[in-house]
């Protein structure tokens, strides 16, 4: 009986530190911090951040940063727009947003929404139609830009909005530059023809999360705390948010 005992301690002493193990090899081989991955970081403060207001770049309000390299190609993709439609606007009107920047437009949503639905899951999916929940979104990872509109009416139906979006369907991808949220997916965010990614970096951020997400989801769950985090089924809409994105941009 001791040794049963005995044999059952050690298979469990041996089934926990192999836990531990495998957890601090994952942490190890990271390439990425995980506060990068969820924006909990100031980007202001990392030397690999550019101001955007200190470029050519037109934009819409200051404090806005981009890693350094995307910033270079969309300086390059922005002049030869410019060569061929100098009368078209070309700004940019959000770039990197980390999550205490997410966290106020989550809680200002979740504030107005919550009169009429009362409900945290229904309130949630009516938010992550086009707005990400803090520690989920592609602009906590210096890579991603919104162009000139946020609103699809500009894009489809406003004569300058369309010649806009075709040049950068058929232009941005050779600065590398993909459209994560395209038309014909299954899941995920609504599309969105102003939001581009700077392909390169951000498919290794991609990557990261989708790692993380498959191997011990938790990393990043304990790391969220927004309002209603706690109330909706928080690490399926995550995984679907996250990860439904253009095939292109992977």
């Amino acid at each position: 009986m001791m040794k049963k005992i005995i044999t059952l301690k050690t298979v469990t002493h041996f089934s926990s530190t192999l836990t531990l193990l495998l957890c601090s090899t994952f942490a190890m081989a990271q390439s990425i911090p995980l506060n990068k991955l969820t924006g909990q970081f100031d980007e202001k403060k990392d030397s690999n951040y550019i101001a955007l207001d200190s470029t050519i770049l037109p934009v819409n309000k200051k404090g806005m940063y981009l890693q350094k390299e995307p910033t270079e190609q969309l300086i390059k993709a922005y002049n030869d727009f410019k060569k061929s439609y100098s009368n078209i606007p070309f700004i940019v009107v959000s770039a990197t947003r980390n999550y205490t920047y997410q966290n106020g437009i989550w809680q200002r949503k979740w504030d107005a929404l919550l009169p009429k639905f009362n409900n945290p899951q229904k309130i949630a999916e009516q938010i992550l139609k086009l707005s990400s929940m803090p520690g989920t979104s592609r602009h906590h990872w210096g890579t991603d830009i919104d162009i000139t509109s946020v609103s699809s009416e500009y894009f489809k139906n406003d004569k300058q909005g369309v010649i806009l979006y075709q040049w950068l369907r058929e232009n941005l991808p050779k600065y590398g530059f993909c459209q994560p949220f395209s038309e014909g997916r299954k899941g995920g965010y609504l599309p969105e023809e102003w939001h581009w990614s700077y392909k390169p970096i951000a498919k290794q951020y991609l990557a990261e999360y989708k790692a993380i997400l498959d191997s011990n989801p938790q990393m990043i769950m304990q790391n969220l705390n927004f309002t209603g985090y706690d109330k909706i089924t928080l690490e399926s809409l995550v995984k679907e948010y996250v990860l439904t994105v253009n095939p292109d941009c992977y």
